[in-house]
C-alpha cells in the first residue's frame, strides 16, 4: 500500500513538474511575442513619425515656394470663373497624379 501512495506521489510530482515546465514555456513564448510586438510597434511608430516629418518639410518648402514666387497672389476663383475647363483639367490631372502615387505606395 505504501508503494501505491509513493507511486501516486511520484506521479503527482511528475505532473506538477511537467505543468511547471509547460507554464514556463508558455510564459517565455508570451514574453518573446510581447517583445516582438513592441519592436514592431516601435518601428511602425518611427516610420509614421518620419513620414509626418517629411510631409511637414514638404509643406514648408511648398509654402516658401508659393510665397517667394508670387503664386499666392493669384486669384484662383477668377481663373476658374474665366476658364472652367482649364480648372477641371488641372483638377483631373492632379487627382490622377495623386492616385498613381497612392497606388505605388500601397504595393
Amino acid at each position: 500500500m505504501a508503494d501505491i501512495h509513493r507511486m501516486a506521489d511520484d506521479a503527482q510530482e511528475a505532473v506538477r513538474d511537467a505543468a511547471d515546465q509547460a507554464s514556463d514555456k508558455v510564459r517565455e513564448f508570451g514574453d518573446k511575442a510581447g517583445e516582438t510586438f513592441r519592436k514592431a510597434s516601435d518601428k511602425v511608430n518611427q516610420s509614421a513619425k518620419d513620414g509626418l516629418k517629411t510631409a511637414r518639410q514638404f509643406a514648408q518648402t511648398a509654402q516658401k515656394y508659393v510665397e517667394d514666387s508670387g503664386i499666392g497672389d493669384v486669384d484662383v476663383r477668377e481663373i476658374v470663373n474665366r476658364e472652367p475647363w482649364i480648372a477641371l483639367g488641372v483638377a483631373f490631372a492632379a487627382g490622377f497624379v495623386v492616385a498613381q502615387i497612392m497606388r505605388r505606395m500601397s504595393k
